[in-house]
């Protein structure tokens, strides 16, 4: 679900780069955690002010952020205006994980597929956390986007890798990201690619067989 960026502001979409400015000043000035030490949702909610500014204030991903609001708004989703924040991420990981479970392989859109996870990360990749208290929600995170790519290809699997890696490595979580399953995921595929290879060795070899035997 995209986040409502002009909720989380207090604006309305057709706000000046002149109005952004003046929103983000005043929520930084009340929602900074360190005036609020008792609110522990504080520092999540500040993140979110943070990358609402960021996207609105740039007109390069502002641009690109209001075609994904068309775009859902066309398609009749709702808007997420909740701040982003690493439980929320959890929680679409799942829903993610769960839809590609019901897909079938064989028919469904790996291109649509790759791209939605490279444009979730594009969103999430400004959210940092403390990796002492929420290691596992990260962990838990890791493993949902690996379950995710089990269709797609190893190129696109790697590159999905890469961004996964890139964001963990910035807040110290590297290590929770494995990367055996690229090689196993290499693996598989280049035994998919040599199998009609190899059965067609073993059928002209068992007809080699038959036809000498037959003599």
């Amino acid at each position: 679900m995209l986040v409502d960026h002009f909720a989380i502001l207090g604006l309305p979409p057709s706000a000046s780069p002149e109005e952004i400015k003046i929103a983000y000043r005043k929520l930084a000035r009340t929602s900074h955690p360190d005036l609020n030490p008792t609110d522990t949702q504080a520092v999540d909610r500040f993140r979110s002010i943070q990358l609402a500014y960021e996207t609105l204030s740039r007109p390069r991903l502002r641009t690109a952020y209001m075609e994904k609001r068309w775009y859902a708004q066309y398609r009749n989703q709702p808007l997420e205006t909740k701040p982003l924040d690493l439980f929320l991420i959890l929680q679409k990981c799942i829903e993610l994980e769960r839809f590609v479970s019901t897909l079938d392989p064989y028919r469904m859109d790996h291109q649509g597929l790759r791209e939605h996870i490279h444009r979730s990360l594009e969103e999430w990749n400004k959210i940092e956390w403390e990796f002492d208290t929420e290691k596992d929600t990260a962990k838990q995170i890791s493993r949902l986007l690996i379950e995710s790519c089990r269709h797609l290809s190893y190129d696109d699997s790697h590159s999905i890798h890469l961004k996964i890696k890139s964001w963990f490595d910035h807040n110290r979580s590297g290590h929770l990201l494995h990367d055996k399953w690229l090689a196993d995921r290499k693996r598989t595929e280049n035994l998919q690619r040599w199998w009609p290879v190899w059965m067609g060795l073993i059928t002209l070899v068992l007809a080699v067989i038959i036809w000498l035997s037959a003599r």
